[in-house]
């Protein structure tokens, strides 16, 4: 099976959508899939992630794209690469805020199938397979996408590495103590919430406490924040981990954005105080607090160093709160969503 992934990173967008296109497409690899990716050559891009990995990358002109003729323009690079092959794709996996069904449309008759991820629910789709793992009930949906596309909706289809479910089998029950904490805002951190942490957690006594201070290697801020950390004991410096479940398996207490990460410390069970970095994180930031899930700090632009140090201060004082928190976090989210969408993936296509 021949699967195209359509999606873009940088340092300025962000990792999440490359990040999570790998994470399926690692799961598709060891399905026996061919796995290729065509990307956007941006300023700061991410794409030697996807080098790393040994997988076929198409770019295309980040010039070429305008208001007018962008996602044309785009469709036609698209097509171009799909022909140089010489086959059409069975799966074309789109997760691009730029894009929509007239893009969707022109690509149709290159591909089987194509499936869209999706978390914003403000554009028309023309795909058979939608997927947002974000919280509502896929609603908003409903007017987007042509009658009979299936809809993945909700955290059962988290798009988490096999890593996070293996984990969840030694995971101990927290037990409200904070003995560890975890502080990460993704591979690229574009608005300093690490920064902003380090400095919240210096207005506090946590001299018992070990931090894991976890940073991407495409992080601009990254030196900056190895010096923050440095000559404090209790400060443990962290660049682009390969083991992230391990970390968040260890700790009592984490420090995030309201994004893709979310399901990861959920799956592990991990209480969390959280940042929305992104305004298509908002109102998942409010689900996880309704839902008893997170601790929303509130939108990063508005957070300040005190917010969070009284954030960090609150969680710590209420031991009962953060062990119903975690229970809640480690039921809600069981780890298997990669494995689902890949299975609807593989039997759409042998049907």
């Amino acid at each position: 099976m021949k699967v195209l992934f359509r999606t873009d990173a940088s340092i300025r967008l962000g990792s999440g959508h490359l990040m999570r296109c790998m994470t399926l497409a690692q799961k598709l690899r060891t399905k026996g899939c061919q796995i290729a990716f065509v990307c956007r050559d941006l300023p700061d891009n991410l794409q030697l992630l996807l080098e790393q990995e040994e997988y076929s990358l198409w770019t295309l002109s980040a010039e070429s794209w305008s208001a007018s003729r962008g996602w044309q323009d785009d469709a036609a690079g698209t097509v171009r690469y799909i022909k140089q092959g010489g086959t059409r794709a069975d799966w074309i996996v789109v997760d691009q805020y730029d894009l929509d069904a007239r893009w969707e449309m022109l690509l149709r008759e290159h591909a089987d199938k194509i499936m869209v991820i999706d978390d914003l629910a403000d554009r028309e789709h023309e795909c058979d397979l939608l997927l947002d793992q974000n919280l509502h009930d896929g609603s908003p949906y409903r007017e987007r996408v042509p009658t009979g596309t299936d809809v993945l909706m909700g955290p059962q289809y988290a798009l988490l590495r096999d890593e996070f479910r293996q984990a969840r089998d030694r995971v101990e029950p927290r037990t409200g103590v904070v003995r560890r904490m975890v502080i990460c805002f993704g591979s690229t951190d574009p608005t300093g919430e690490t920064s902003k942490a380090l400095a919240a957690v210096g207005q506090l006594n946590l001299r018992l406490i070990d931090i894991d201070v976890i940073v991407g290697a495409s992080n601009p801020q990254a030196r900056e924040i190895a010096k923050m950390c440095a000559g404090v004991p209790y400060l443990h410096f962290h660049v682009q981990v390969s083991d992230m479940a391990n970390f968040l398996a260890r700790a009592d207490l984490a420090l995030g954005g309201a994004g893709v990460s979310t399901w990861e410390r959920l799956a592990l069970g991990v209480p969390s105080l959280v940042v929305a970095v992104a305004d298509n994180q908002a109102e998942n930031m409010r689900q996880l607090q309704r839902l008893g899930l997170a601790k929303q700090l509130g939108m990063s632009n508005e957070v300040s160093v005190s917010d969070i140090a009284g954030g960090i201060q609150g969680m710590l004082s209420s031991p009962n709160e953060l062990k119903d928190m975690s229970q809640r976090a480690y039921n809600f989210v069981d780890g298997k969503g990669t494995s689902r969408v890949v299975n609807r993936l593989m039997m759409v296509v042998k049907a």
